[in-house]
């Protein structure tokens, strides 16, 4: 039986570590020596990192200790957990719907094309028991949760300008379908009823018309552009990455601007007013209104209330 995902690495000694039961993990000082059958290597300040199979019997470990290199940033009901350590990010994930467009494949594909942001760089990535095991390079800078404090009126709604930028960058990418970047599903879960998990594109866009978007056409976009997904040089004052690109896809462009209207999971997770905690997305969406988006905020909230 599997693990909760939560629990997913534990530590074999101080340079060793297992993950999911199905991945071995080790650190050595420089260079990386010979493995068996390496899966993955990489190298940063803290050592060279090697990953190979897991091998029967597993060997003897425990939860990660104090002095872990390991630490977790995100937990999310025990259905996604992230890790840093060094340079790296370990994000394990369950797979609610096999049919989903997997993050490593939207992040190969964009790996492909020329951005004037960067992305997470890829380490490693496998599936086992309906999960992924996603390595990446961490990405350089502050979240803008981090950063926000720190600045001044101009330069947040300089942010949110860059991020209107980076939207519109996207969108030039076009596709006749609702779907994730490779023809499978977007998982988009404002895109259908409360507790549903279809998210083929004819339910996708059957719901989209019912709220009055515009289906002719859809849009590449990244559906999950919180404070917390967004990395910024706070000395350049300028945006410097994006991660967390599990859903990302095609969809209507007035959903582009609407998902800043209607989602609080794109707030500040802070303990402040309601104003202050989505003043991110308030930028963002009134920047979006002035390059053109449309947004059916309203028509989006009835549609759900009437559904659910």
């Amino acid at each position: 039986m599997s693990c909760p995902v939560r629990d997913s690495i534990r530590e074999i000694d101080d340079n060793s570590w297992l993950i999911g039961d199905i991945l071995l993990l080790s650190r050595r000082s420089l260079p990386v020596p010979e493995a068996p059958c390496p899966e993955a290597t990489w190298t940063d300040a803290t050592g060279s990192y090697y990953i190979v199979k897991a091998q029967h019997p597993l060997p003897l470990s425990r939860p990660l200790s104090d002095t872990s290199p390991f630490k977790k940033v995100y937990d999310a009901g025990d259905a996604t957990a992230v890790w840093i350590f060094g340079d790296a990010v370990c994000k394990v994930k369950l797979i609610y719907d096999p049919d989903e467009t997997r993050e490593y494949d939207t992040l190969y594909a964009l790996s492909k094309r020329p951005l004037s942001f960067m992305i997470p760089e890829i380490y490693y990535y496998t599936e086992c028991d309906g999960r992924y095991y996603l390595f990446l390079r961490k990405m350089p800078g502050e979240t803008l949760m981090e950063a926000w404090h720190k600045a001044n009126e101009d330069i947040k709604q300089g942010y949110a300008s860059q991020m209107v930028d980076i939207c519109k960058e996207l969108a030039i990418w076009q596709a006749d379908r609702i779907t994730g970047i490779d023809g499978r599903h977007l998982s988009d879960q404002y895109l259908v009823f409360r507790d549903s998990k279809d998210f083929s594109h004819e339910t996708l866009k059957k719901n989209c018309e019912e709220v009055g978007m515009d289906c002719s056409t859809f849009h590449f976009y990244h559906c999950d552009l919180g404070p917390g997904n967004i990395f910024v040089d706070a000395d350049a004052q300028r945006i410097v990455g994006v991660i967390d690109w599990e859903t990302a896809g095609f969809v209507p462009k007035e959903w582009i601007r609407t998902k800043f209207c209607v989602s609080s999971g794109l707030n500040f997770d802070l303990e402040a007013d309601e104003a202050t905690k989505g003043e991110w997305r308030a930028r963002v969406q009134g920047e979006l209104e002035d390059h053109g988006y449309p947004q059916l905020a309203h028509e989006r909230m009835a549609w759900s209330e009437r559904n659910n």
